[in-house]
């Protein structure tokens, strides 16, 4: 009898711990099915977005003498996830750039307005923190240039081929603060050879300060019981 019941308590243990290692190993998919909660879920994404994003430039030339100044540039990106770690970012910024600068007894200031057109990578090492860089195209739209001295101020608009189109990169810091809602900084500049003879430069570099909200993105990839 004794021998009976160490044979049922030694075939209990071993139903125990199988059935214990079996709930465990099934674990995430009960959950997903009974809470839709689990590790699995986590590994969604979208894999198209598109975001609209409103940012502060402080953005200056090569050139010693001039000041940045700060202007307000607005844009829209568009996103492509291959996995929820990796992506490809493009769209279009509209970006204005102001500097000031002295010239004999008068202050001049520059205000030129660039369409930007990024095209880059995203790597997304955690949940709230991603990484952009990438190639910048920089299209010239137009500018002026203004001289002040005192009271009097006169301002023009510059004329064409001063300013060209120009192409640079980019580096960019994301930090997600709320559903749909982040905020970026990041360094970019663009590079052209301008005539020598010519004062005023294509080459820019500085940073920006910005917001994205996230307007659209498609369904997320489902995850699959096996």
């Amino acid at each position: 009898m004794k021998f009976l019941y160490n044979l049922f308590s030694i075939f209990f243990l071993l139903f125990l711990s199988s059935a214990c290692f079996y709930i465990q190993a099934q674990g995430s998919e009960i959950l997903i099915l009974q809470y839709n909660k689990g590790p699995a879920l986590d590994n969604e994404y979208s894999r198209w977005s598109i975001s609209s994003e409103i940012n502060l430039n402080r953005i200056n030339t090569d050139i010693q003498n001039t000041s940045p100044k700060l202007t307000l540039g607005m844009g829209v990106q568009i996103e492509l996830r291959a996995s929820k770690t990796f992506g490809f970012i493009s769209g279009i910024n509209l970006s204005p750039v102001k500097y000031s600068y002295q010239r004999n007894d008068s202050l001049g200031q520059d205000r030129l307005t660039y369409y930007s057109f990024p095209i880059g990578i995203l790597l997304q090492p955690t949940k709230k923190i991603s990484l952009e860089l990438g190639a910048l195209y920089n299209i010239f739209r137009n500018g002026t240039y203004s001289r002040s001295l005192g009271t009097y101020e006169n301002i023009k608009t510059y004329p064409k081929n001063i300013f060209r189109n120009s192409f640079g990169g980019f580096f960019q810091i994301n930090y997600k603060f709320y559903k749909k809602v982040k905020i970026f900084t990041n360094f970019r500049w663009v590079r052209r050879s301008s005539p020598p003879i010519q004062m005023q430069t294509n080459n820019l570099s500085g940073f920006q300060l910005g917001l994205n909200y996230r307007l659209w993105s498609s369904k997320s990839k489902k995850w699959k019981l096996k």
